[in-house]
């Protein structure tokens, strides 16, 4: 069933339900008033029942009760019923009443001055019945009041209140409809425009959102918008990725291939067989590129992973962590002295790609350092936020390049005389961007660089 097919059910059967209860209340209105104006009519005939009493014991002859009575009541059509204290009993009825009150189990009457009402089915019929103990306490007064007209009048009320409702029902489930239409347009418009990107996998696509518009439907329109323009964006990320990866890659697996090619046609022919110096230069050589290729996919798969980390945050001594990364760090380089100035830091963090993204720095002051120089790493405390900072004596940052290091393959001017894949600083970002911090590059005024890692403390 479709959503729109459902707000017509629902606004339909809300509005039926609203009809309903409002022709039950207005009947019920209805009967109730109909049914007080026949009691206050019974009551009014009820303040007689003394007269009424005395008729009953007039003796016989040219006046006898029951032609008394008739005068009384006229051409009402009330039965009356009166027991006087011999019980005797004087009515004037008609038919089927007549017939209806032989046998009749009829309602005691109460204290004198209390008249009783009630309504009673005989033979058929409903009477609206009222009983009245004269003021002596000696005679009864009974009169039934048909209520064939009041059921009657009901029924025709209930049959116009029955079409009313059914037409009301009719026109909620029309307007619905046409509500529901008009409502869910922009949602069709929505959809029509997810399944052309469905379809045609154009991530650029955009829906359509009125400018001002702050309800739902805007709001759905906006934030399939931002999705489209994240996925877009990942996309294009991904893309990249992937063409900087086979780029890098391509230079050491073709000096694999070079070397294990000459290494290959020396032991297949040897009047071309290599000497033990270039033997072992060469396995060197495989062993470094290797190394690098090893490197170069690690950082790549760190890369690809985005924030999708399997660790989970831990409590970890940070100065135990740089030591860690340092130590790691120091065979690029192992004549630079690296200066650790950490007190204990216990905090909450991913502990493995912190530890890469601190070991990433190191190893970046170490490539740029030459033996004689220092490379110096603090951790700094603070109430808010923990920072590492790494500081080198090399030649420093070109400014216009420092707004582009931490960008994926990207690699400064003094960066490429020497081997690397530009991923390392990338590797910083992402591990920075993980903890809710930044990483940031600046040139130190005496020389050299500084690059810092903070984020805040959990």
């Amino acid at each position: 069933m479709t959503l729109r097919a459902r707000l017509t059910m629902l606004t339909a059967a809300a509005v039926a339900l609203a009809i309903i209860a409002a022709a039950a209340v207005a009947w019920l209105l209805v009967r109730s008033s109909m049914m007080d104006e026949v009691d206050e009519e019974l009551l009014a005939r009820s303040q007689q029942v003394d007269r009424i009493a005395a008729a009953a014991r007039v003796p016989g002859g040219g006046s006898q009760p029951e032609l008394q009575l008739v005068e009384m009541v006229q051409a009402d059509p009330v039965g009356v019923q009166v027991i006087d204290a011999n019980g005797s009993t004087y009515q004037v009825t008609f038919e089927p009443l007549t017939s209806a009150l032989e046998g009749a189990q009829l309602p005691e009457p109460g204290p004198p001055g209390q008249p009783q009402l009630q309504t009673l089915r005989l033979s058929g019929e409903s009477y609206r019945v009222l009983t009245h103990s004269a003021a002596d306490g000696h005679s009864v007064l009974r009169l039934f009041q048909p209520l064939n007209t009041v059921e009657a009048t009901l029924d025709s009320v209930a049959w116009s209140l029955t079409g009313t409702a059914l037409a009301g029902i009719a026109l909620a489930a029309v307007l619905g409809w046409m509500v529901s239409r008009t409502a869910l347009r922009p949602v069709e418009r929505l959809v029509s425009a997810t399944e052309e990107v469905a379809a045609t996998q154009d991530l650029s696509h955009r829906i359509d959102v009125e400018a001002g518009l702050k309800d739902e439907i805007s709001r759905l329109g906006a934030s399939v918008n931002q999705m489209l323009a994240a996925l877009e964006r990942a996309r294009g990320e991904q893309r990249e990725l992937v063409e900087n990866a086979s780029h890098e890659l391509r230079t050491p697996l073709a000096v694999l291939r070079n070397d294990l090619g000459l290494l290959t046609k020396s032991e297949e022919d040897p009047q071309r067989g290599l000497s033990r110096q270039d033997r072992a230069e060469l396995m060197q050589d495989l062993d470094a590129q290797l190394v690098a290729l090893t490197e170069e996919v690690s950082g790549i798969i760190t890369l690809a992973k985005g924030d999708q980390h399997d660790e989970p945050p831990q409590l970890t001594e940070l100065s135990e962590l740089i030591s860690r990364a340092v130590q790691r760090s120091k065979r690029v380089n192992p004549l630079v002295a690296v200066e650790v100035h950490a007190e204990p830091c216990p905090a909450v963090v991913h502990p493995a790609a912190l530890e890469r993204a601190v070991a990433n720095l190191v190893r970046n002051a170490l490539q740029v350092s030459s033996p004689s120089s220092a490379v110096t790493v603090r951790l700094i405390q603070q109430e808010q936020e923990v920072a590492v900072v790494v500081e080198d004596r090399g030649p420093g940052l070109q400014e216009d390049e420092i707004p582009r290091l931490f960008t994926r393959f990207f690699r400064g001017s003094a960066a490429r005389q020497r081997h690397g894949s530009g991923l390392g600083l990338a590797i910083v970002a992402q591990a920075a961007a993980l903890h809710g911090g930044t990483a940031e590059a600046a040139n130190r005024a005496d020389g050299g660089a500084r690059f810092t890692l903070r984020w805040p403390r959990r």
